[in-house]
């Protein structure tokens, strides 16, 4: 957004300006307010395409009003604004409100200055030849509307100011209040002859502080300080002129020298067209006279320009991600490549070492083998106290039961059942059949724990004391035991022998003479523990 189309555009003629690179172009071609005038600066629009124009009209025809607004906020404030505007200024489109702040007593009401370019027929054709080719149009400012940003820059602020500058349209008087303009005016000069605009400016700025008492915006006694912008050459006659009075006091500013205080470029020029060119090209006022709808092709503009500038961050952002993966990609090539490197030393001085050593009777890797498989054991051993612990808590609740006998083993699979005449070996084993040579063979890796945890199984042999030929309270302690233990859900219960064989398929027998205290309620279970992970 460096460059800028600036036109200034007063009652006779529009001269355009170009702004690149912080300033004025030296080049400012003009255009007559007539027919051939709108010509010639459509075709010099037709070559500055996609570039932003900014309207700054130094017209005759501004007219300036205070009013006090109810204040009020959001889309009434606007309304309200918008209606009164309308009101006071019927017969144009260009019109705006800057708000001054609000009174101290009272309601408080918003001050309000209301501001029109009244002359739209004059506004209307450039408009219009600007808009025909789709040129993005800012805004149409006036010199009035800058003045505060003029003020502020200078240091000019005062309780009651005049401000005096000399443009090509004639001779422009704006009047402040601290720092809120309350009206602005432009005489019209025949030729710029500097003794004659020297004698103009004292004369005007007389009568405008007649004006200033007159309508009790300059309190009478109160001095008026006269801000007049000249170069060096019309000081010297503006000085012989105008004279400081008592309640009147004159000030002399060089434009070139505020211009230069904007760090701005521009050519040199006794009038101020370019002083407010430059603080155009520097700061756009929020306020302006251009219509919403005359603003649309400037918003689109704008966006586009957004969309660009995203669209370059964006490519410069993947670059420079990219930049650092591949930086990154050739550290880590690099690193690899060291660490390949220094593998091949440790490798080379793992030989060496390996070699210096004296002979063993098995291999570093056998070795290592017998410590892995020694690790395993420890680790899936099974120790018998687990599930001997399990059967000594269940009968801590039956102290009638009384443990005849126990056997313990390890099997490969849970389906490995024992023949209770033979406690010696698991009926679902095979025999272990002897090696060549008559040697025991080597028991499975898996009862040891390789390579993971193998079954435990533990036949109990008991019986229930006292009995007294009492079956029913037998079988019922037999069933309470098994119930007890099977309240471990990783143990699976079997009752392999009760005090009463009481299958159907079975057959009752007994003997006659039997001393009843010699009578014995025997049983058996089998308790298959699962692998316990730790």
């Amino acid at each position: 957004m460096s460059r800028k189309l600036l036109l200034f555009l007063t009652n006779d003629q529009l001269t355009a300006y170009l702004w690149e690179r912080g300033g004025l172009a030296a080049a400012s071609p003009a255009f007559s307010n007539d027919a051939a005038g709108h010509e010639a600066f459509s075709r010099y629009l037709a070559g500055m395409r996609n570039i932003p124009v900014y309207l700054l009209a130094d017209l005759i025809e501004e007219d300036f009003q205070r009013e006090n607004l109810p204040h009020v906020m959001g889309r009434s404030r606007k309304n309200l604004i918008q209606r009164r505007l309308g009101q006071v200024y019927r017969d144009t489109p260009y019109r705006q409100a800057t708000p001054q702040g609000r009174e101290e007593y009272g309601r408080k009401d918003d001050r309000m200055l209301f501001s029109a370019l009244t002359n739209a027929d004059l506004l209307k054709p450039w408009v219009a030849t600007i808009l025909k080719p789709k040129a993005p149009l800012a805004g149409i400012y006036s010199p009035a509307l800058l003045s505060p940003i003029l003020v502020k820059k200078l240091g000019l602020v005062s309780g009651h100011l005049l401000l005096v500058t000399h443009q090509s349209g004639g001779l422009r008087q704006s009047y402040f209040q601290g720092a809120f303009l309350k009206f602005s005016r432009l005489t019209p000069l025949i030729g710029h002859d500097p003794v004659t605009s020297a004698e103009i400016v004292a004369q005007e700025t007389a009568k405008t502080q007649q004006f200033l008492v007159g309508t009790r915006l300059l309190p009478r006694g109160e001095t008026l300080n006269a801000a007049i912008l000249a170069d060096i050459e019309d000081q010297r006659k503006l000085k012989a002129a105008c004279l400081d009075t008592p309640d009147r006091t004159y000030h002399f500013l060089d434009p070139a020298k505020t211009v230069s205080r904007f760090r701005a470029k521009s050519p040199a020029s006794r009038l101020s067209d370019s002083l407010f060119l430059s603080l155009l090209g520097r700061n756009v006022p929020a306020g302006h006279y251009a219509l919403p709808e005359q603003t649309l092709y400037f918003r689109l503009w704008q966006l586009r320009y957004a969309l660009y500038v995203l669209s370059a961050a964006t490519v410069a952002g993947g670059l420079v991600l990219a930049g650092s993966n591949s930086l990154e990609a050739v550290q880590d090539y690099l690193q690899t490549r060291q660490i390949a490197v220094d593998a091949q030393a440790v490798q080379a001085q793992y030989r060496i070492f390996i070699r210096g050593m004296p002979p063993t009777a098995a291999s570093p890797q056998d070795m290592k083998a017998a410590v892995e498989i020694e690790q395993m054991i420890s680790r899936n051993a099974p120790p018998p106290s687990l599930l001997l612990g399990i059967v000594s808590q269940a009968l801590d609740a039956l102290p009638q039961i009384r443990i005849a006998q126990l056997q313990w083993q390890v099997a490969e699979k849970s389906e490995a059942t024992y023949n209770p005449a033979n406690m010696q070996q698991p009926s679902g084993i095979p025999p272990p059949q002897l090696a060549a040579g008559g040697a025991e063979p080597a028991p499975s890796a898996q009862l040891f724990g390789i390579p993971q945890k193998p079954y435990q199984i533990l036949l109990v042999e008991g019986e229930v004391m006292p009995f007294r030929n009492d079956y029913r309270t037998a079988l019922e302690s037999v069933r309470s035991l098994a119930a007890e233990l099977g309240k471990n859900k990783q143990l699976r219960v079997e009752i392999t022998r009760q005090p009463l064989d009481i299958r159907p398929a079975s057959t009752l027998e007994g003997k006659a003479g039997l001393d009843p205290a010699a009578a014995k309620a025997l049983f058996s279970l089998k308790l298959t523990l699962g692998p316990v992970n730790e």
